[in-house]
């Protein structure tokens, strides 16, 4: 690593940093002149797990990935130390460290750190004012590491396209007309002579973020844009590869020279691939092709006649993309579809969709493009006229034979794949050979509302190829926020049912039919008024639902909606009989909570504020809400319950 930064810049950067800012000039001078500075090319290793600590790092400019066991957990930016904690306490480094862009960094040596601070003890306060901020913004944060936008995302073309498209470009600057905190620049906006010094293009570059606060920078050309390609692939946070997606794919639509370049010195995590298509109509089938040998976080569907498709990808580089999860509950799916449809209505619009069970099933009809009204006489199709949930069958492996049900998905939902849908999508299920939670986001689209929908003993769980056996997502994450959270930046909107009231049932354990009497039940109807024993389908049903409500509470929503959704006095949990009645219901009550809410500007963060403010009704509409005297039974129905 070698300078290129001279003692005037150094100081510029030092007195820029929290921490240090207020430092007096004679201390940061000192510190110029003691420290080492050195540049790191994006891709280079900074640090390696177990080196010796004998080295502290400050960042001057630029992004440092964090790596433990290939995996990132932790990013550094701007005035931020790395390694401070071995350093200090003089032992190893317990993870690697990756610049995820051009970066610039301080270093300071034991002994010149030591030197430092014994003639200038501000200097360590200044230290621990930056590791504390750090502290204080990590504390509270998920385990996991968190997309983020970052601020300069670059575009560069791929696939048999050496150029980007001109209809791309346009369409993608129209996205951006009226953001006042973001500034797309080409090289045709540079003066030419930045074109020719890449050290003066990257100052320059560094200069724009300063003043704008976030860039896009498009490469159109890099054969005909050397300098310009390396300069802002090397100092931009995201890179989105934009190639077409026309007809069948053959060798020359996989990755170009440039994006093996690119894949090799980037985090998957900090990659998008953007497929696009001149019509909406046109087909995105067979997209796994696309994909095979380019290892990124995203990739998007995009129509190059659609204005809506280039707000999505605009929210994506920005960092607001909006995310719709959809908790489980069967039958009570139906209020997702009417939350969905009264919220698009007022024009609300979802980059990214997915759920659990029910939840993932209704995702995934969305992301084919389908509309609430269609979604909802489909579910009339399964559940009702095909009797998907009614067909018992020798329980050996399952209550109900799952042979109807999988023919209904194979019918509605197609044989495509869910990364051929055109928004992006997920399904949760429990995987039993991982014990652990599973984020389905390839296959056929069905076979993952199949497996996410696999209720235990109620259907077989489902087998993949490779030998894994998958079960009900709601099992063990019934409202999969974290899933989304670990796949995009930006806040979501979920859709959870509210718990009902006590479940208690006025049987008694005393008189729990034998084997004998149990068969006979099975043909006869019960009186009515009778008292009802749980069935296994019931408990299993009930079973799911108090894990799922468990975990729930130990959920931070944060900067994410959260709209609690009232369902029918007495409705139970695969009375699909009455999901046109819950349907109805919700809708009119979302709608005229969006209607009575106040008007706000029609920004991205006024339009979360006021769902915020129809998530406050919810709450409050279920704390007026009288309490019931007495259990309600549920209506009978051969859908609630086929063990009756």
């Amino acid at each position: 690593m070698t300078s290129e930064t001279s003692h005037a810049e150094l100081i510029a950067l030092l007195r820029d940093i929290d921490g240090f800012g207020g430092l007096h000039p004679d201390i940061l001078e000192k510190m110029a002149r003691t420290a080492d500075y050195n540049d790191v090319t994006r891709g280079e290793v900074l640090i390696r797990e177990g080196d010796a600590a004998d080295t502290l790092f400050i960042v001057l400019r630029g992004r440092f990935s964090v790596l433990l066991g290939g995996r990132a957990i932790a990013e550094i930016t701007k005035g931020e130390p790395i390694g401070e904690l071995a350093f200090f306490a003089g032992g190893t480094r317990t993870a690697t460290v990756v610049a995820a862009r051009d970066s610039a960094v301080m270093c300071l040596s034991r002994e010149a750190y030591d030197a430092l601070a014994a003639q200038t003890p501000a200097l360590a306060n200044g230290i621990l004012a930056a590791v504390s901020q750090r502290l204080a913004r990590t504390v509270p944060a998920t385990p996991h590491l968190r997309p983020a936008s970052g601020h300069v995302c670059a575009m560069f073309p791929g696939g048999r396209n050496r150029v980007i498209d001109a209809a791309f470009v346009a369409g993608i600057r129209a996205a951006f007309e009226g953001e006042a905190r973001w500034k797309v620049i080409e090289a045709q906006d540079c003066d030419p002579a930045l074109l020719q010094d890449a050290r003066a293009l990257a100052s320059w570059l560094d200069r724009q973020e300063a003043e704008h606060g976030n860039l896009l920078l498009i490469c159109v050309d890099p054969a005909c844009q050397p300098i310009w390609q390396k300069v802002t692939a090397n100092n931009s946070d995201t890179i989105m590869i934009i190639a077409p997606k026309e007809g069948a794919f053959t060798p020359d639509d996989g990755p170009s020279d440039l994006e093996r370049a690119i894949y090799e010195a980037t985090l998957p995590a900090h990659l998008h691939v953007i497929l696009h298509r001149p019509t909406t109509g046109d087909s995105t089938s067979d997209t796994r092709a696309w994909l095979q040998d380019r290892p990124v976080r995203l990739h998007h569907h995009l129509a190059l006649e659609s204005r809506a498709d280039f707000a999505r990808i605009a929210r994506f580089v920005r960092g607001e993309a909006v995310g719709l999860v959809m908790c489980g509950g069967g039958s009570y799916g139906t209020a997702h579809l009417a939350v969905i449809k009264a919220l698009r209505e007022h024009g609300y619009e979802f980059d990214f969709v997915g759920g659990t069970s029910v939840g993932a099933a209704m995702a995934g009809a969305l992301a084919l493009g389908l509309g609430s009204d269609e979604i909802m006489e489909q579910c009339e199709e399964i559940f009702l006229r095909s009797k998907a949930m009614s067909r018992l069958t020798v329980p050996r492996f399952s209550l109900l034979d799952h042979s109807v049900l999988d023919a209904s998905f194979r019918k509605h939902y197609g044989l495509g794949d869910v990364e051929d849908l055109h928004l992006n999508f997920f399904a949760v299920a429990t995987n039993l050979t991982h014990n652990d939670v599973t984020v389905i986001r390839e296959g056929p689209l069905w076979q993952a509302i199949r497996a996410s929908s696999a209720i235990p003993g109620i259907f077989p769980p489902f087998l993949r190829e490779n030998g894994e056996v998958l079960i009900d997502g709601g099992l063990i994450d019934n409202v999969p926020i974290d899933a989304m959270r670990a796949l995009k930046a930006g806040s979501n909107v979920v859709l959870n049912f509210l718990p009902g009231k006590p479940w208690t049932v006025r049987a008694r354990y005393e008189d729990y039919p034998n084997r004998v009497q149990a068969l006979t039940s099975l043909m006869r109807k019960p009186k009515e008024g009778s008292a009802r024993h749980p069935t296994a389908f019931t408990v299993l049903a009930r079973a799911m639902v108090v894990n799922a409500r468990k975990l729930l509470r130990q959920i931070n929503v944060g900067d994410d909606v959260l709209l609690n959704i009232s369902v029918l006095r007495g409705m139970s949990f695969m009375d699909w009989k009455r999901g046109r009645e819950l349907f109805d219901t919700t809708y009119e009550q979302i709608s005229g909570m969006l209607m009575h809410c106040p008007d706000a500007p029609d920004t991205h963060a006024a339009r979360l504020e006021r769902l915020r403010g129809v998530a406050a009704a919810l709450d409050a509409t279920l704390e007026e809400q009288p309490s019931e005297k007495a259990p309600l039974q549920p209506r009978r129905s051969t859908i609630t319950d086929p063990t009756e």
